[in-house]
């Protein structure tokens, strides 16, 4: 059996934007999430294979696509995973130039893997090695989760969280501050699904200012933020606030209550003068 990366991949350079070589010289091909990944495989002789056999599979396990003269896994050919059924395609009028490449549709995140391509039949055999990365970017999602506010404590304190949901390749994820600098978080969850990324992470900020969830994918030299804006009050000056709001209060009650008293004692006094007033005109009259 014969392994052709190093040839693989500097065809693959000339022909795809995303195509790259690992450090064991294996092509590796990037494509986002939704979109047809064309993955190249041909002789090297470039010997008709219109009667021949060749085997695509997913990290030696999974069935991708099986073509055997004539009769392949879109015709009738039976044992084709379930993952890639309706979605592989293989080029016909490509086959008497010995290319054995296959298209695949719609690539999902759980699409990610090693696939090879074989000739088995071949005396000398030919087996071809290609990564696929399907990459998922998602933008990040930011909230407010909580301000608190505690006696003896200068700043208030407010509880961010910054959500990343289905990335791939898996992400760092961070919090910034306007300048620029790293915040320190809490330790972030992290969990995974059929190869997508699931992250959340927590941090406490105490100053007015605008913070920044940072998503970088290394592999792919890709970087995502999303920003919000925090208003952040002093505590001592609330505290101040709050005190000068109680004093003015109690002295406009003060104030009140003495209006009031006045009030009371001036209607008491006309109310009298009137009685004194009814009993003199009683007596007269008598």
């Amino acid at each position: 059996m014969t392994v052709l990366p190093d040839v693989l991949c500097l065809c693959l350079l000339c022909l795809f934007g995303k195509t790259f070589c690992d450090e064991k010289g294996s092509a590796v091909i990037y494509v986002d999430e939704g979109s047809d990944v064309k993955l190249p495989c041909s002789l090297s002789t470039k010997d008709n294979i219109e009667s021949n056999l060749f085997d695509w599979r997913k990290d030696d396990q999974k069935q991708v696509f099986m073509y055997d003269r004539g009769i392949h896994y879109n015709n009738g050919h039976s044992g084709q995973s379930e993952q890639f059924k309706v979605r592989v395609f293989h080029f016909p009028d490509e086959l008497k130039y010995g290319n054995a490449s296959i298209l695949i549709r719609n690539v999902k995140v759980a699409d990610s893997g090693d696939y090879t391509c074989d000739f088995p039949l071949q005396q000398k055999r030919d087996k071809i090695l290609i990564k696929l990365v399907v990459v998922a970017s998602p933008e990040p999602y930011v909230t407010i989760q909580s301000m608190v506010t505690t006696l003896g404590e200068k700043e208030d304190r407010v509880l961010l969280q910054c959500e990343v949901r289905g990335a791939s390749p898996e992400p760092r994820v961070e919090w910034q501050d306007g300048a620029g600098n790293i915040l320190p978080a809490e330790e972030p969850l992290v969990s995974e699904r059929e190869g997508s990324f699931y992250i959340t992470l927590h941090t406490t900020v105490t100053k007015t200012d605008r913070y920044r969830c940072v998503v970088t994918q290394e592999e792919i030299n890709h970087v995502t933020d999303a920003m919000t804006y925090v208003p952040v009050c002093d505590s001592s000056a609330t505290i101040r606030t709050r005190t000068i709001y109680l004093v003015v209060s109690g002295i406009l009650i003060v104030m009140m209550g003495a209006m009031f008293a006045a009030i009371a004692i001036l209607i008491k006094r006309i109310i009298d003068r009137m009685l004194q007033e009814f009993q003199k005109r009683k007596t007269a009259q008598g």
